[in-house]
């Protein structure tokens, strides 16, 4: 892709099924390599439509899932019942078939709002391995990526790279519910960071965060800026 940088990986196939197989079998040789090197590995991954193939090609990978750290890049707070919960969607997804023992730490907790439950998801986030070795993002059209919404008050502190916080809980004015996002300093200091993507939709809004050049106004433009690997089918 012409408007991006040097310095982003971009690999595309035919089909939005072929990708998902595709960044699952990347994604599981990076496990399995910190696995054998560190003793466990943490995957960190993204709710919504999108995913749903890869979550369920994940799940029938060969792994020592039981070696695996798995948490959310986001979640809104709702009971994990609820249908919009992306815990909901990775129990449904991913920890079955052979990842059924893989250790999920999910973001949401009793409490009753997420700004009341940062402090608990915080200490709960310190049961997963750091920095992460897989980090899964997605984007939706206004350039939010993870809970990072550009018009959220709390995006200057979600975005400040001296925050020592992995999470930040947001409530955006354009999107229902209140979140639990990882930060992105979390995201990137994190070893490896995907943004997987479908549709000719998704790279016309990379192709404007990188026209404005502006994090505050596009939050996936600080991440293109430090770089990652994009997978995308049309």
């Amino acid at each position: 892709m012409y408007f991006l940088p040097d310095h982003v990986d971009f690999y595309s196939t035919n089909s939005s099924e072929s990708l998902a197989e595709d960044l699952s079998h990347n994604i599981g040789e990076i496990l399995n390599q910190s696995i054998k090197s560190d003793g466990r590995a943490s995957l960190a991954v993204s709710g919504g439509r999108t995913p749903v193939p890869l979550l369920d090609a994940l799940s029938d990978l060969s792994l020592d899932w039981s070696s695996v750290d798995l948490t959310l890049v986001d979640d809104r707070w709702v009971e994990p019942s609820h249908e919009d919960s992306n815990e909901m969607l990775v129990r449904a997804h991913l920890i079955k078939n052979k990842a059924k023992k893989i250790n999920f730490v999910p973001l949401k907790n009793n409490s009753k709002t997420a700004k009341d439950g940062h402090k608990l998801s915080e200490e709960s986030l310190q049961q997963v391995k750091s920095p992460f070795d897989v980090v899964v993002l997605g984007v939706g059209s206004d350039g939010h990526t993870a809970s990072l919404f550009p018009c959220s008050d709390e995006l200057t502190e979600g975005m400040n790279l001296n925050n020592p916080c992995r999470l930040i809980a947001t409530s955006p004015k354009t999107a229902p519910y209140e979140r639990m996002s990882l930060t992105a300093k979390a995201i990137i200091d994190s070893k490896n960071v995907f943004l997987h993507l479908n549709g000719s939709d998704k790279l016309h809004t990379l192709e404007l965060a990188m026209t404005n050049k502006d994090a505050m106004k596009m939050p996936i433009y600080c991440f293109l800026e430090k770089g990652l690997k994009i997978y995308w089918s049309p």
